[in-house]
């Protein structure tokens, strides 16, 4: 079998620690293992996961980890002077392992805009084809597309302005097809591929809690902007008092929402319930009466994605190229992102009329069935992308 290299920033392959959110990159290693690969998957260093594990054509190797080594810099309060070190000195990381192991790959991937540097750095030791694989591009689209402001996201527009030999980018609603075409990158040299879905969905009996429930599920740091969530529900408590507001996961900002919620006086209508399974994810979905996301960038994340394959009626922002997915009044229901307002009347509505929201999210049902595949399905559509790359390094 021929060997490829996976080079990831990310310790685990699970958004929020074993078994937690989703398994990002987990669907990427199953296509490399089904395009016919061995693969080395090279990450750093993480508490309470092994240096080594190995699965059925897989071995997971943990090294030196610079990105907790830097961490403290993040209090500047500025990124770049995290995000610059930390990025390079990855790359090194990886070259010295390279180095010292002896071993020998047939193509290379990169996970991530922190692999930037040392994909490029591998590929070219090793003299193999490189392929970037990004899961969105965390960048507003209105930033990139000119200015000295969009030079901070150096590590993307390095990616942009020296693509490798193929670029495979998550359809995230954060437009990434358009950032490809404003840098100039051929159509041929990149696939754009929206996410799948679990199969055990579609044969889900799904009724409604009783008291109703308002779903979220996303990790707690600044971008996803649960506050927003948290203050829609304010909004609606006077009006709905029996509608609860689940947020599913956890992060660094969770003391802060908390004390939101004390704030706004919703801490017996908001309930953090940490990280779940995606099994429990997907049985609070069932559940729900509407899915609400509020997030800064997009808001085509796994859960809303799932919600529509659910037939669940979802309430989210205009950010991103999330207008690609949800339609207003078709697929879901889509706010400016300063209207909270507006959001919280749209959630108002939909407990109230019944027909209405039986009918949005049948509707929404229908649409995933014709953009959306189910995961197997979609691992085989990535597993083709990696196997044109044997035999060609």
């Amino acid at each position: 079998m021929r060997r490829v290299l996976s080079i990831s920033p990310w310790p685990s392959i699970w958004v929020m620690g074993q078994g937690g959110g989703s398994p990002s990159e987990g669907y990427a290693i199953q296509a490399f293992v089904k395009a016919g690969f061995e693969v080395t998957h090279l990450t750093p260093v993480a508490t309470g996961l092994p240096a080594f594990e190995k699965q059925e054509h897989v071995r997971f190797i943990r090294i030196s980890n610079p990105f907790a080594r830097l961490q403290p810099i993040i209090k500047t309060g500025i990124g770049f002077f995290y995000r610059l070190p930390a990025v390079t000195a990855w790359s090194l990381v990886v070259s010295d392992w390279l180095r010292k192991s002896g071993e020998g790959f047939d193509l290379v991937v990169g996970h991530g805009l922190e692999s930037a540097f040392a994909l490029r750095r591998a590929a070219r030791y090793l003299g193999v084809p490189a392929i970037s694989r990004l899961y969105g591009t965390s960048v507003p689209i209105d930033q990139l597309r000119k200015g000295l402001r969009r030079e901070r996201y150096f590590d993307l527009l390095y990616i942009l302005r020296h693509p490798p030999d193929h670029i495979v980018l998550t359809d995230d609603g954060t437009c990434g097809d358009e950032a490809l075409r404003i840098f100039g990158v051929p159509q041929d040299n990149y696939d754009f591929l929206i996410n799948g879905y679990s199969p055990s969905l579609l044969s889900m009996d799904c009724k409604e809690s009783s008291p109703p429930y308002v779903l979220t599920a996303t990790r707690l740091i600044e971008e996803k902007r649960v506050d927003r969530f948290i203050r829609i529900a304010a909004l609606c408590k006077k009006s709905l008092p029996e509608v609860q507001f689940i947020i599913l996961g956890d992060g660094p900002r969770r003391r802060m929402l908390e004390k939101l919620t004390r704030k706004l006086g919703v801490s017996s209508n908001v309930h953090f319930w940490g990280n779940v399974s995606r099994t429990k994810v997907h049985e609070m979905l069932c559940r729900a009466s509407v899915v609400l996301s509020t997030q800064d960038v997009s808001n085509i994340n796994n859960t809303v994605l799932e919600a529509l394959v659910l037939g669940k009626p979802v309430v989210t922002l205009d950010v991103g190229c999330t207008r690609k997915f949800i339609r207003h009044g078709q697929t879901g229901l889509l706010y400016k992102p300063y209207d909270l307002e507006g959001a919280a009347r749209g959630i108002e509505r939909l407990m109230r009329e019944k027909s209405f929201r039986k009918d949005l999210g049948r509707r929404a049902e229908d649409f995933s069935r014709k953009v959306l595949r189910p995961w197997p399905e979609r691992i085989n559509q990535e597993a083709a992308i990696y196997r044109r790359f044997i035999g060609s390094s």
